[in-house]
């Protein structure tokens, strides 16, 4: 790959970067650099948009911890900041999205940023930004309707809905790019088992407990998001006919399960316990965190 190799290029940031994009490129993409804009990337722009993401919420959780003075492992939780996701106010739509700015602790924090930024660059300089942020917010919202469905009186905060969409979209590049990505089967795998985990544990804690402070509805609704929505939108270097119909089926079926769960909750609240909204005196609701 014709890398240029000026001062800026051979700075050790650069040369992390451009390996980072590596990483993910498929073998065409990285073999033919005069096609595809990774081979000459020279960090102008750099990726953003994870980075600042990351920035907003670190931002966010020091205003509350100030402004609340607490910080700890766990804390601060801001139930009356209008950007939690706040079971009794559905009809404020912002908030199936502001939520993720949010977040219990440090070590939320600090995971879902790690995640973010190790799983989302290497994406973001392969796919672009605005393909990461459709991704990303699609996550997010799936995790909140999936969440204000299955767990309708539980509190929302955290950004793990977009990380698992950005998880979800690496096997994503995987599928769609299958026979020019290197370690395919590899990469398969270690996606395979990171999933399974994550189910195991969501399974095992639903049978063996009464409550739980992580929402992992939200965790398994954001990576479908990711799935279904990242064949769609991330780049398809050699798109054969099946995979454009599975791209528009996927894209179809992504639609189908966002209109339902929008649909359900305006126009048969019934089905899930949403309204009327919960009354001021009343048990104590649960957090969900989607850490």
């Amino acid at each position: 790959v014709n890398v240029p190799v000026d001062a800026g290029t051979r700075s050790v940031v650069q040369k992390a970067l451009v390996a980072a994009a590596f990483s993910v490129a498929p073998r065409s993409q990285v073999s033919h650099g005069d096609r595809h804009y990774i081979a000459e990337y020279s960090c102008c722009p750099p990726p953003l948009l994870i980075p600042l993401l990351c920035s907003v919420e670190v931002g966010v959780f020091i205003y509350y911890a100030v402004n609340m003075g607490d910080v700890g492992p766990y804390t601060p939780v801001p139930w009356k900041s209008p950007l939690i996701y706040d079971p009794r106010r559905r009809m404020e739509a912002w908030r199936f999205i502001s939520y993720m700015f949010l977040h219990a602790g440090y070590v939320h924090l600090l995971s879902n940023v790690m995640v973010a930024l190790f799983v989302g660059i290497p994406l973001e300089m392969v796919h672009r930004w605005w393909r990461l942020f459709i991704l990303y917010v699609a996550g997010v919202v799936a995790g909140s309707l999936a969440a204000s469905m299955f767990d309708p009186h539980s509190y929302l905060v955290g950004a793990s809905g977009g990380c698992y969409a950005l998880i979800a979209a690496h096997l994503a590049n995987v599928i769609i790019n299958w026979s020019e990505m290197p370690f395919n089967w590899v990469r398969l795998l270690v996606l395979g088992t990171l999933m399974a985990t994550d189910v195991g544990v969501f399974a095992y804690i639903t049978l063996t407990s009464t409550s739980t402070r992580v929402s992992y509805i939200a965790h398994l609704a954001g990576f479908v998001a990711g799935l279904l929505l990242g064949t769609v939108t991330l780049r398809n270097l050699k798109e054969h006919r099946w995979e454009i119909i599975l791209k528009w089926t996927l894209l179809a079926v992504f639609i189908l399960l966002i209109a339902a769960a929008i649909t359900i909750q305006i126009a048969f609240p019934d089905l899930v316990d949403l309204y009327p909204p919960m009354p001021e005196k009343t048990a104590p609701l649960q957090l969900g965190t989607d850490m």
